[in-house]
């Protein structure tokens, strides 16, 4: 068995201001690179073998927060970069509602069926992610921890192929920055099964901003 423990980045100005964040390469803001740190706080007792980033900074970033010195040299694959949100990059919900009327209220009720304008499905998402997280796992059979960062919508078509879920329930999983994700892998075959063991845990980031 492989024990993966898939994060999310930490929070950008993109984030914080509600913009659609897909292949743009926006760095963490303050914010994030403090949510960065506390989930490797968070995470200092787990003892990880290999590490896989998405190629954006955003994720590097995180990453390289999580890994602090530990002796690990952290791949980067640009297959899990996050959905190419096409003609909606960097706009806000309200001006994507206004030039497409209700075509982003579809993407949310039916992502199974909705392509973004001029960018990718979350079908096509989730064949290029898995693609670099299955290579990445299978790249040995001993048992192991893995931690791999990337990005909400990426994880979200991960956690369905991992779980035997249909891509269409993938707005099911909440994803928050730097949320912490663990799944049990025992591998893809007829009679594998995964399990679910940890969902979008964000505790450390609630202490961060003093919540109890």
């Amino acid at each position: 068995m492989k024990t993966l423990y898939i994060v999310r980045h930490g929070e950008t100005d993109w984030n914080k201001m509600g913009k659609y964040q897909g292949i743009t390469d926006v760095p963490l803001n303050e914010n994030g690179l403090a949510q960065a740190k506390a989930c490797g706080e968070a995470l200092s007792h787990v003892h990880f073998d290999r590490i896989l980033s998405s190629d954006l900074s955003r994720a590097l970033v995180t990453a390289e927060s999580i890994r602090r010195n530990r002796s690990i040299p952290i791949s980067t694959d640009k297959r899990l970069r996050e959905l190419n949100f096409g003609d909606w990059e960097a706009l806000l919900f309200s001006e994507i509602e206004e030039r497409w009327p209700g075509l982003i209220d579809e993407m949310y009720l039916k992502p199974h069926i909705v392509r973004v304008p001029n960018g990718e499905s979350f079908k096509e998402l989730q064949e290029r992610a898995w693609a670099g997280l299955e290579e990445f796992i299978s790249a040995n059979d001993e048992e192991e921890t893995l931690l791999i960062t990337c990005h909400g919508g990426t994880i979200r078509t991960l956690l369905c192929k991992l779980l035997d879920i249909s891509i269409s329930h993938c707005w099911n999983f909440s994803q928050g920055n730097t949320a912490i994700n663990r799944v049990f892998y025992n591998g893809m075959g007829e009679f594998d099964h995964n399990i679910l063991n940890l969902l979008n845990d964000t505790a450390h980031v609630d202490t961060l901003q003093g919540y109890q």
